[in-house]
């Protein structure tokens, strides 16, 4: 194992990997972030370490993943969502099979980035914390789960941010109006997968403006990540370096509300943490 916790960021003019230097258990970064620059990318298998150390804010974080060719969302994987999906009219439930849908790369935001909110989405805005995985050495098809899971190439965290049906969007569209331009943040670490593991067992919370409204743990998933990804695999070439969104707990607004909510407002800051990744937060700007 090469590395460790990866970041990424601009450096002399291009976006740069570079490894943190003695990276916190808990994940927690501070506000200057010391770290060594590195060569390549993770999903090439060609990080090099180069001896140059940096100090870099914090707030200056991108998403870390490079190059990436699609971002894949899984649906109603955790058995509180599937619970309160089922109270407010989902039928069929549980899946039986994991619940996969696209969003375009051009999504991703930065862990520290405004959430840019469209007119079109601002009637029932909701949060999704999710745990992110970085799949594809190689393109793949067909696989075991246990050879999906040698397909993981770390853990990172991400806001599954949720336009819910309304007068303006209407019903919801899973594809097209969660797929606006940065909209989708992630981040702020990748962590690598032989650090945490396959599947991993990590706390998860999201907060809201200071309060606590999802909190479980990944060992609760429906699926676990391999079995996720050995899914997108079928009948599908998983291209190298996909972002795959693995599934939110329950507690999102619009489930509490039973559909009645208005969304949070322009504003508000949502934060979404795991434990021994870290954390992202941002602000909803409606446009």
């Amino acid at each position: 194992m090469s590395w460790t916790h990866l970041i990424r960021f601009n450096h002399k003019g291009s976006p740069t990997f570079a490894q943190l230097v003695n990276p916190k258990e808990n994940g927690d970064l501070d506000d200057k972030i010391k770290a060594e620059i590195v060569t390549g990318n993770p999903v090439k298998r060609n990080i090099e370490f180069t001896g140059e150390t940096v100090t870099v804010d914090k707030k200056d974080l991108l998403p870390p993943a490079a190059d990436v060719p699609i971002v894949v969302q899984t649906g109603l994987n955790y058995n509180d969502h599937v619970k309160e999906a089922t109270e407010v009219g989902y039928q069929n439930l549980p899946p039986p099979r994991p619940y996969l849908f696209w969003r375009p790369p051009t999504c991703l935001a930065g862990p520290y980035a405004k959430i840019n909110v469209h007119p079109v989405q601002q009637d029932s805005l909701d949060y999704e914390g999710e745990l992110i995985i970085l799949v594809g050495y190689e393109p793949f098809k067909d696989v075991t789960v246990e050879e999906a899971g040698k397909q993981i190439i770390g853990y990172s965290v991400g806001n599954d941010v949720s336009p819910r049906p309304g007068p303006k969007l209407g019903a919801m569209n899973y594809i097209w109006s969660k797929g606006f331009d940065e909209f989708t943040p992630i981040g702020p670490v990748l962590v690598n997968a032989e650090v945490l593991g396959v599947p991993p067992a990590i706390e998860l919370k999201t907060i809201v403006d200071g309060k606590v409204v999802q909190q479980d743990n990944t060992k609760n998933m429906t699926f676990n990540v391999a079995e996720v990804v050995a899914a997108m695999a079928t009948g599908t070439t998983v291209q190298p370096g996909t972002v795959v969104f693995t599934g939110t707990c329950g507690g999102g607004q619009w489930f509490t509300d039973k559909g009645k909510t208005h969304g949070i407002p322009d504003g508000s800051l949502v934060e979404v943490q795991f434990e021994k990744i870290g954390k992202i937060s941002n602000i909803a700007h409606f446009l």
